[in-house]
């Protein structure tokens, strides 16, 4: 049936151009565009109004209708030469994708819920292919979102992510102020940091106090390259894993050398072991304790463990950081246990960049939970091989948060 175009006359404005006539079928909705006269064609650069050489049609997809998932929009097109720039253009509307075969109205609603939705269940909606879904949302994205601002950074945290099977890993660069997420590159070795830092300027790496990572030496290296002027900080979270790592190898060893009656006992005591004494109930202390007084190794590396933790909770500044933690690798050296002994020799290694914890009071925190949402993206869209529209994606969920 044919519908008087002035029904719905207000749902189709394209620039340059009236309804002529909507054809409802079972298959869809046509919508036929007509040539507005008081419109010239004009070059979309410089504006100049293009001596027309021919005429034809272009059909473009559009927003669903009711309950008629297919919408095609016939628009006259119109390819003219232009006499400053002196080449043929076919200029399309506004509301029209330069090179897609869709509205850009379509393309932001395609978009808009493949942010929270599987690109399956997307497609299933509009009618479309999965690729044409991972298409539109990235070309929506490259459009509307706006350009990292690499201005007035003061805090950047800088870790890596597994993004695929077989070590595929990625560089995530965040502002550690905002939690905007700033760059995304391939790999994790310094070639990968080094590409964010090829986009400052001198000044914008002037501005630059502090980089928060882990203890990854690669990372380490292109700081004191790019960054002089800034300090890098080890936070809280990766010392303690890197300390409740000891202190399960101290755990195990004492399994495998104890009897039948100490194993039993030892057995699954690891969150015991590693988790803040704030986190462990009444149930949790008394198997604590019958742990500690069966086995004194566990013991004195379970109370240098809580020692450590509590140099955190009291130190001040990074003169006062650095003399506990001095004092506190003195008494593991005196234990005599070799894993606590090797974390002692890392934490004096890396001292500048521990203690720097206390005067900055930076926390991975924010590129933690941001891993996270990575690895949920990752498992809802079953795999994300295109890393330009992963960082894409995130750099999206990243500004909405901010």
């Amino acid at each position: 049936m044919v519908v008087k175009s002035f029904n719905i006359k207000e749902l189709f404005r394209f620039a340059g151009c009236v309804v002529g006539k909507v054809l409802v079928e079972k298959v869809g909705v046509q919508v036929a565009m007509l040539r507005d006269g008081r419109c010239k064609p004009r070059c979309p650069d410089c504006e100049v109004t293009l001596k027309e050489v021919r005429a034809g049609k272009i059909a473009v997809y559009d927003l669903p209708l009711a309950d008629r998932n297919t919408v095609w929009v016939t628009l006259p097109a119109v390819q003219g030469r232009c006499p400053q720039c002196r080449m043929l253009i076919t200029p399309r509307p506004p509301e029209v994708h330069p090179t897609r075969d869709a509205t850009w109205r379509l393309m932001r609603a395609v978009a808009a819920w493949a942010s929270f939705s599987p690109a399956s269940s997307v497609a299933t909606m509009f009618a479309i292919s999965e690729t044409t879904v991972r298409r539109y949302e990235m070309d929506v994205l490259n459009a509307d979102l706006p350009e990292p601002d690499l201005d007035n950074l003061e805090i950047l945290l800088v870790d890596e992510k597994s993004v695929r099977k077989g070590h595929g890993y990625v560089t995530v660069v965040l502002n550690g102020i905002t939690g905007e997420l700033l760059h995304m590159a391939e790999g994790k070795k310094k070639e990968s940091l080094e590409s964010f830092f090829s986009l400052l300027t001198d000044r914008q790496k002037t501005s630059i106090r502090a980089v928060c990572i882990d203890r990854n030496g690669a990372y380490r290296s292109v700081l004191r390259e790019k960054l002089p002027g800034a300090e890098v900080v080890h936070d809280r979270f990766h010392i303690i894993a890197n300390l409740n790592t000891a202190l399960d190898e101290v755990r195990r060893s004492e399994w495998r050398a104890a009897n039948a009656e100490g194993k039993k006992v030892i057995k699954g005591s690891r969150f015991l072991l590693v988790a803040g004494c704030e986190n462990i109930d009444s149930t949790g202390f008394a198997r604590l304790a019958e742990l500690t007084a069966l086995n004194a190794k566990i013991s004195t590396a379970y109370i240098l463990k809580e020692e450590f933790r509590h140099i955190y909770a009291v130190a001040t500044s990074a003169r006062s950081g650095a003399g506990r933690i001095r004092r506190w690798c003195g008494l593991v050296e005196e234990s005599g246990i070799e894993p606590l002994r090797r974390f002692a020799r890392g934490l004096l290694r890396d001292l500048p960049a521990i203690t720097a914890f206390f005067k900055h009071r930076i926390t991975s925190g924010k590129i933690e939970s941001f891993n996270n949402q990575i690895a949920r993206l990752i498992h809802r869209a079953c795999g994300m091989t295109n890393l330009r529209h992963l960082f894409l994606k995130m750099r999206a969920q990243s500004i909405k948060q901010t």
